[in-house]
């Protein structure tokens, strides 16, 4: 069976606030289900070049800045599918259902798994996950210069967060404090360790080593909480696909300084984090300037430790990337 390539577009409106969704039409595959406008990829025809197309067939826009989020592969019974989704940040024209097809503009937190088909699952999880991943170092003590540190990349947008630590039972205190800080600037905090761990500080939601990520058989907290996982290889990644993680960290894609272990490179990534329906983060000798090179390769972002943490610089450099980042992709 041919694998139909698919390209959809995540369109936002004037404020970021909202994205558009259509529904299906009722006796099509799927019907009556919501899905984001786009369309099959004809022969011949590069995805963004099918991306434009359909989406002014459909919903009668013009793109004019827009990003790669999320790519993967697909099987249904019937069909196997090659999905490639891009954020819409920019258009013109009037929104308008151009073959009569019903839609309208959603909050991304509403967004639900249940009303659309089940490979938009990660797509929808893409859609409220950040383009960086920041994991704090593994420290013997995290003083009030920590907290600073930490408050001052919330405060040019960070989002999420990951507390790593091979004692975190030890630090109960400095990581309640974290995610105090964290939902202050209406951020995420979840940690490296035990899902019980997780519940019992507050996090946002538990980040599973390898060893604990293949120790389980089932979610390991409900939907209401973040679970990710770190994988290495293919068989990791489809365990935490199994499991029904929400994103993954997938490393190394380079050979980190100082540690072991042969680095994936660009493109064998690419290869892995397109065989799975959610999101992956690329972690692994990552800095900033990697976040448009990854999101090529099909990452939702990067995952960033050592780029970051002591380095005076490091604000401003966030927030040079919150600023620009759309602007890099003007078509």
């Amino acid at each position: 069976m041919k694998r139909i390539d698919i390209v959809l577009g995540v369109v936002h409106n004037p404020t970021g606030d909202k994205v558009l969704i259509a529904r299906r039409p009722q006796g099509s595959h799927l019907g009556g289900l919501w899905e984001f406008p786009g369309g099959k990829v004809r022969n011949g025809e590069a995805a963004l070049d099918a991306l434009k197309r359909e989406l002014y067939e459909e919903v009668n826009i013009k793109v004019t800045d827009c990003s790669p989020l999320i790519s993967f592969n697909y099987d249904y019974p019937d069909r196997l599918l090659r999905f490639s989704i891009w954020k819409i940040c920019r258009w013109t024209g009037e929104v308008t259902g151009k073959e009569g097809q019903e839609m309208r503009w959603a909050d991304t937190a509403s967004l639900s798994a249940q009303d659309f088909p089940a490979a938009n699952r990660g797509v929808i999880t893409a859609c409220k996950l950040p383009g960086i991943y920041l994991i704090t170092p593994d420290l013997d003590s995290y003083p009030p210069a920590f907290m600073n540190e930490l408050q001052g990349y919330l405060g040019v947008g960070v989002k999420l967060v990951q507390f790593r630590s091979k004692t975190a039972n030890n630090h109960k205190p400095a990581v309640m404090e974290m995610i105090g800080v964290c939902r202050r600037h209406g951020a995420e905090l979840i940690v490296n360790s035990t899902p019980e761990f997780a519940l019992e500080v507050g996090a946002a939601g538990v980040h599973l080593n390898s060893e604990r990520l293949l120790q389980l058989t089932e979610r390991p907290l409900p939907a209401a909480f973040r679970v990710a996982a770190s994988c290495h290889d293919e068989e990791e990644l489809s365990h935490a696909v199994k499991v029904e993680v929400d994103f993954c960290v997938l490393s190394p894609v380079r050979k980190p300084s100082g540690k072991a272990g042969t680095p994936l490179g660009w493109d064998r990534f690419s290869g892995m984090a397109g065989g799975v329906a959610v999101p992956v983060y690329a972690l692994g000798g990552m800095k900033l300037s990697d976040l448009d090179t990854a999101r090529r390769h099909g990452a939702q972002g990067i995952a960033l430790i050592s780029d970051v943490w002591d380095r005076p610089d490091a604000a401003a450099r966030l927030a040079q990337v919150k600023e620009s980042h759309f602007s890099r992709h003007v078509i």
